[in-house]
């Protein structure tokens, strides 16, 4: 059973009530923009780069509490997501909780497909489900999208690329067979937290887009050369550069 159309009743747990717990109680109060990292180094980054502020308490969410930073100038929060669609979902409603209504998604994904190259930033304009979170969400979703005011000033501030991506859970199943009906279907790249992101946040009313970079290329036969992972720090700085950018301009 995945998302029961006609079951009304509440959540054994719910966001707002697990930051309230009998384990802690939470005051924190963020802006309406958070910048979410599923990659590492970008929230270390930014807090050294920036006139960035450490709250006094951890983000409260219910998989692995952690840090997060102000940037009271910009009027932008900003954290580490953790990694897969079920820690996504978790920091997705955690931020919705605590006031959030925006959401800069950023992180990367491993490409497999010629329309893209390696370093390149692109905003997904949808992303294929493959992971099991967007289901316990929608009675039926194959892909989910973002906010398309985000993504066009996304796309117009940074002349950026739009393609389609795929997000999975199984990450020793992304077999040769399968990218190739990927990229038949007109995606480029494939991460494990994207799709999430978009339906939960828009089952909550909240607008997100995302910034991906690609960090390693998939290779599209068995016999050419093998995956590695290419990923350097200052790609990373400059990833998280463009999610400060675009905070600023969509908070003005």
């Amino acid at each position: 059973m995945w998302c029961l159309p006609d079951d009304k009743s509440k959540s054994v747990i719910a966001a707002a009530e697990q930051i309230h717990s009998a384990h802690r109680e939470c005051h924190l109060h963020l802006p309406q923009t958070a910048i979410v990292f599923f990659m590492s180094k970008g929230t270390e980054y930014l807090a050294e780069r920036y006139d960035a502020v450490e709250m006094a308490e951890p983000f409260p969410r219910f998989l692995n509490r952690c840090p997060i930073w102000e940037i009271k100038e910009f009027q932008v929060c900003f954290l580490d997501g953790g990694r897969g669609a079920p820690q996504a979902a978790d920091t997705v409603e955690t931020l919705a909780a605590l006031g959030v209504r925006n959401i800069i998604a950023v992180g990367m994904f491993g490409a497999f497909s010629q329309s893209v190259q390696l370093g390149e930033t692109i905003t997904p304009e949808k992303a294929f489900v493959e992971e099991g979170t967007s289901l316990h969400y929608y009675e039926s979703i194959e892909e989910s999208y973002p906010d398309h005011s985000l993504l066009d000033m996304t796309v117009s501030l940074f002349g950026m690329k739009t393609y389609p991506i795929v997000s999975t859970d199984a990450v020793y199943r992304q077999t040769f067979r399968k990218e190739q009906l990927w990229r038949d279907n007109g995606a480029v790249g494939v991460d494990m937290e994207t799709s999430a992101v978009f339906s939960v946040s828009r089952y909550l009313g909240l607008k997100a887009a995302a910034l991906l970079m690609v960090s390693d290329i998939h290779p599209a036969e068995p016999d050419d050369p093998k995956w590695a992972w290419s990923m350097t720090k200052e790609m990373r700085h400059q990833l998280a550069d463009k999610a400060i950018t675009l905070a600023k301009v969509w908070n003005k």
